[in-house]
């Protein structure tokens, strides 16, 4: 059975936001024919079950967002290239690390849905905006998919990077998954 690690987000179940909504949905879909983890911040979780329903959590000590989402994405980078076949990464943040990884010769699946074009958001400094514009196009030259989920990310990244990337729009059920 092909072994998937999902990375860049909160956790599941889903308290946080749309790519947390998106992987509680996704796995249930998959776990039948998958063996799927999903890395989670522990410090978001009052409980650390090893596994909801067919698929295996890993928590991690750093936060998934703002600046620790960098090292946060990246160590769940490197800790799957231990078992994993696929990488599904949710957002561009730790995508830096791709060039090392396809210089040594990794031939892992990699997946990256970019979440828009976060290095044009007001919130960001102008140092972070640099690193996001950086990070995307790490994300889009070294990933095997480029996924977006709405058309105009799909026609940016067609546009701006004269790549594929493929339409994935997705929206949840309220179902929550039960632990």
């Amino acid at each position: 059975m092909k072994k998937v690690a999902i990375i860049g987000i909160v956790g599941i179940p889903a308290s946080y936001g749309g790519f947390e909504s998106f992987t509680e949905q996704l796995v249930q879909r998959l776990w039948d024919n998958f063996d799927i983890t999903v890395y989670c911040q522990k410090s978001a979780f009052k409980k650390h079950p090893k596994k909801i329903g067919k698929v295996a959590l890993k928590y991690l000590p750093l936060k998934a967002n703002g600046i620790q989402s960098v090292p946060y994405d990246m160590l769940a980078i490197l800790d799957s290239l231990r078992y994993a076949d696929t990488l599904l990464v949710l957002g561009v943040g730790g995508c830096p690390l791709l060039p090392l990884l396809r210089f040594f010769g990794c031939r892992k699946l990699i997946i990256v849905n970019v979440d828009g074009i976060e290095w044009r958001r007001d919130k960001w400094s102008g140092l972070a905006k640099q690193y996001l514009r950086f990070a995307e196009r790490c994300a889009v030259r070294f990933s095997d998919f480029v996924v977006g989920d709405n058309q105009v990310i799909v026609d940016y990244i067609r546009e701006q990077y004269h790549r594929d990337c493929q339409l994935i729009e997705y929206g949840a059920d309220n179902k929550k998954m039960e632990l």
